[in-house]
Order: C-alpha cells, then structure tokens, then sequence
C-alpha cells in the first residue's frame, strides 16, 4: 500500500481512501437502485443490472473472514449473471488465500486520488455534452464498449442521468470519448474517461481530465479520486495523482 509525502499522517490517507471507495460504490448502488437490482446484506452489497455488464458488483466494507467470504460465494454462484468481487487491500483477508477459495482474479486496478490546490491548462480542443436525453444516451451507451469492451446500457443511462453525469467529448465535431463524473461535496469522482480507438494517442485522455479536474476546482471540491487500469495510470501520475491502494476484481 502506498502512502504518499502529500498527506500530513496516517489517518488522513485513510480517509482519502475511504472517500475514494465511498464514492465508488455509491455510483454502482445508485445505479442498481435506479436500473436494476440493488441489495445490503450483513457485511456485502450487490448492484446488478441485467442485459449489461455494469456494475454487476458485490462487495464488502470490512475484512474478508470466512464467514462473509462463503457468503460471497453463495451469492455470486445463485445469480444468473456474472458478478464481480473487487477487493480493496485497505482491508485485509485475515489470511484468506481468496483464489483458494475458487475465485479467479480477472483485473486489477489502483485507487488513485489528488488534492485540488491548483487549476490545470486546457488546450481547449475538446467540447462536451452531458447526456440528457435518450437520443444522447443511445450515442453513449454506443460508444462506450468501443473504448473499454463492455456494455453500460442505454437503459441505466436514461434511468440515471439526472443524477449521474455522462459526458460525451468532441474534436471538431467528431467523437472523442467519454467520461462520468461523479462529485460529493469532498470528492470529485472520475469514471469511465475512455477514448474510441480511432482517437487514441492525441492527448485526448489527458485534456478530458483536465476539463473535468477544473469543473471540480471551480465548485471547491478538495480531492479528486479515480480507479485506473495499468493503461491509465501514466496519465494520472503526469497530473499529480498518486497510487493509494490496489483492487483486484475477482470471478467464480
């Protein structure tokens, strides 16, 4: 685990990456409370939305002890629908082998966060839209599996939008990608930044944060988090984020 010079002690990182976390699994049970299936049992909750491949988690908020796990277990092999357990190592497994216990790790990513105490430079290139219609959410849901590989449905973007920011980006009216913000009064939340492949290594990534880190300076919120695959994560680190902890997404 990873805890960097910019945090004055111990008890903030801790916070940092609670938010992080936080705001990450208030998105996936907003979204199955509002498109699909949401459910909190003792020690996990689950956000599943069918004919879509997100959220479609199930996750916990306190260690991992063999209880929980076989619980988990009992879960994910009753759904009809592939679930995925991310694991975040802020807690541990109480010396659980998870693999042993016939889960498969499918990805991994690192939670990432930055204080915002500075505004970025834009090259101003890109315009953007918020979906707010159906038509748009059509564009999005569209586009989206062509930058990341799997679906988010046009149907949870029509039941979330007015509260979930989906964004559309554009270079000289083509289609760049797309992004979800995601803010609470503590953190800016930033999902989804993905570029269609014919627009890729143009710095595009990089201008749709800096567009999206400024819209959260301006409205005062301190931090910005994230969650990055090994491909993102360079572009982060160029703009100041630091590597907090590691998720690995687990299968049965």
């Amino acid at each position: 685990m990873f805890f960097p010079d910019k945090y004055r002690n111990f008890a903030l990182m801790e916070d940092i990456n609670q938010l992080n976390i936080a705001n990450l699994t208030a998105l996936w049970s907003k979204v199955g409370q509002a498109a699909g299936l949401y459910t909190n049992e003792n020690g996990y909750e689950l956000s599943l939305v069918k004919n879509a491949e997100w959220p479609n988690k199930i996750w916990t908020k306190q260690p991992l002890a063999q209880e929980l796990l076989t619980a988990l277990t009992h879960q994910m092999a009753s759904c009809e629908q592939t679930l995925v357990f991310p694991h975040w190592d802020i807690y541990p497994s109480k010396g659980l082998e998870i693999a042993s216990e016939g889960f498969t790790q499918k990805s991994f990513q690192t939670g990432m966060s930055l204080q915002l105490n500075k505004s970025f430079t834009s090259s101003k290139s890109l315009t953007f839209k918020r979906v707010l219609n159906a038509n748009q959410a059509r564009l999005w849901a569209g586009v989206y599996p062509k930058c990341f590989g799997y679906v988010i449905s046009e149907e949870t973007l029509n039941r979330t939008m007015n509260e979930i920011e989906y964004h559309l980006f554009y270079f000289k009216d083509e289609l760049v990608g797309t992004a979800i913000y995601y803010p609470s009064e503590q953190v800016a939340g930033i999902h989804g930044v993905g570029i269609v492949p014919e627009m890729r290594k143009r710095g595009f990534a990089e201008e749709i944060m800096c567009i999206l880190l400024n819209r959260a300076i301006a409205a005062g919120i301190p931090y910005a988090t994230l969650q990055a695959s090994e491909l993102g994560k360079g572009i982060y680190k160029r703009l100041g984020f630091t590597e907090d902890f590691i998720i690995r997404n687990y299968v049965r």
